[in-house]
Formats: structure tokens, C-alpha cells, sequence
């Protein structure tokens, strides 16, 4: 959900000093939509995870998990 959320950047190294990385969503993605893209991939392959909801993303925009 964070990495949705806030983006995700691997470390720089001498080998790849400009790594590729995932930006944030949480400026313009919905609460519900966050839920919906977390819930999809919790329940594509093979995997058996419980659905996101829109009050779990609220929780961690605001840092109450």
C-alpha cells in the first residue's frame, strides 16, 4: 500500500546510478481506486489475500494503521 501510495525508488549504484522506480499514486488516485488496483493483485496469480478496502488506504494516507 505505501509503495502505491508514496512511490518507490531502488538505491543508486556504480553500475545504475539512475535506477528506475515507481512514482507516487496518492496524488492522483482515489482511496477506492487504490483499494481496488491492492485488491486485484492480492487475488491474481495464485495468490489468496484479502481484499484492500477504501478505509484501509484512508488509514494508511493519514498513517493509522
Amino acid at each position: 500500500m505505501h509503495i502505491v501510495l508514496e512511490g518507490g525508488f531502488p538505491p543508486s549504484t556504480a553500475g545504475n546510478p539512475r535506477p528506475f522506480g515507481m512514482p507516487p499514486f496518492a496524488p492522483v488516485l482515489q482511496d477506492g481506486d487504490v483499494a481496488e488496483l491492492l485488491s486485484f493483485v492480492r487475488a491474481s496469480w495464485g495468490n489468496r489475500a484479502a481484499p484492500v478496502s477504501a478505509l484501509d488506504v484512508a488509514r494508511a494516507r493519514t498513517g493509522r494503521e
